[in-house]
């Protein structure tokens, strides 16, 4: 069994919209959908925005669904200045960039006893990876794929000084706000998981209307990868992590 999560509607529907076999259920008010995806079981998951929401989806899909391996798939402001609107991040890590106890000497997006950066399983990312290449030919008009950090946290940014700081801080190549709480939830859980996102904006002072225009292009390619890796991805052949490729 794989789960799959989405933020929004626009995350998950086209998924939705190939699955067969479906049944729904409600937990916490968040809707459920089991079946079948190209032969694949899979339970997904809308868990609505921000960090609470996505913590309780989690948890939610981990206990009534019993998943082997976990995905967040969605979409993401981008960090550096290269990047473009339908570019692909896979996560090597995840950061809560907003928990701060610095002062007690911790640095941003630690908490005591756990891991500051939060790894995605290296199956999970090889596999992902793997299926961009099948997903994409290339060309000038493709995405670009990209491997790091994506740093989590409740604010919707849209500010020079902000992404900067995430750039410095975390060397973080995206910023969202549920992939960390995910990711901690599944580490918690004992559970491979991967983030998969793609940019919608920029980050920057107009990343609201770059958001309201690029968000169509940007699900369409999440789909594109995501209608490529799903098939393959409870395999137990394990794919090359291409994190460090050059």
């Amino acid at each position: 069994m794989l789960g799959i999560i989405g933020a929004m509607s626009e995350e998950v529907q086209l998924l939705l919209n190939e699955m067969t076999d479906t049944s729904e259920s409600v937990h916490a008010g968040i809707t459920v959908t089991h079946g079948s995806y190209k032969g694949t079981e899979i339970a997904l998951a809308q868990s609505g925005i921000g960090k609470v929401n996505a913590t309780i989806c989690t948890q939610i899909l981990i206990d009534m669904y019993k998943p082997q391996k976990l995905i967040f798939s969605g979409v993401a402001g981008g960090l550096l200045p290269n990047m473009q609107a339908g570019d692909i991040i896979i996560a090597s890590h995840v950061v809560q960039y907003d928990m701060d106890l610095t002062a007690f000497g911790r640095r941003h997006g630690e908490t005591p006893g756990r891991d500051r950066l939060i790894e995605c399983h290296p199956d999970l990312v090889g596999k992902a990876t793997a299926a961009f290449d099948i997903a994409f030919s290339g060309d000038k008009t493709e995405p670009n794929l990209m491997l790091g950090t994506i740093a989590s946290g409740d604010r919707f940014v849209q500010d020079t000084d902000m992404l900067r700081w995430l750039q410095r801080e975390f060397a973080a190549l995206a910023t969202e706000m549920e992939g960390a709480a995910f990711g901690y939830t599944c580490t918690l859980n004992n559970l491979p998981f991967v983030v998969i996102r793609t940019l919608s904006d920029a980050s920057s002072e107009s990343a609201s209307g770059d958001f309201e225009k690029n968000l169509h292009k940007a699900c369409q390619n999440s789909f594109r990868l995501m209608d490529q890796m799903i098939p393959n991805v409870m395999e137990d052949k394990p794919e090359k992590d291409r994190r460090n490729r050059s």
